[in-house]
């Protein structure tokens, strides 16, 4: 496997340091993610989520609660629920690419 350049052995120092300071950078991501919060208002139900992912609340209009129609409360549950899930996805994975910007890592060995 060819590794990228500046990744040669005398850059060795270097590349651990760097690797050693993205460590210490991703756990207060980490820290920053889970104060995060990610609203979502999709058909009467909202949830919030955090930068993790974690699901913090849900909130069900009290219009959509229908004995004889359970399904749309379903749908609704399950579209905001997953929308909030993407979005914690998606802004974690946006800060991961923050932390390895500069790092000089083969293809394939993100954090």
């Amino acid at each position: 496997m060819k590794l990228p350049k500046g990744f040669g052995m005398g850059n060795m120092g270097g590349v651990l340091k760097q690797a050693q300071e993205a460590m210490e950078r991703a756990k207060n991501i980490e820290k920053e993610l889970a104060l995060e919060e990610i609203e979502i208002d999709r058909g009467g139900v909202k949830a919030k989520f955090n930068g993790n992912g974690e699901l913090l609340s849900v909130h069900v209009d009290p219009a959509l609660v229908d004995p004889n129609d359970v399904e749309t409360l379903e749908d609704s549950l399950l579209l905001a629920l997953r929308e909030g899930h993407a979005k914690a996805g998606e802004v974690r994975q946006s800060r991961i690419s923050e932390l390895t910007a500069g790092l000089p890592l083969p293809p394939g060995m993100g954090l």
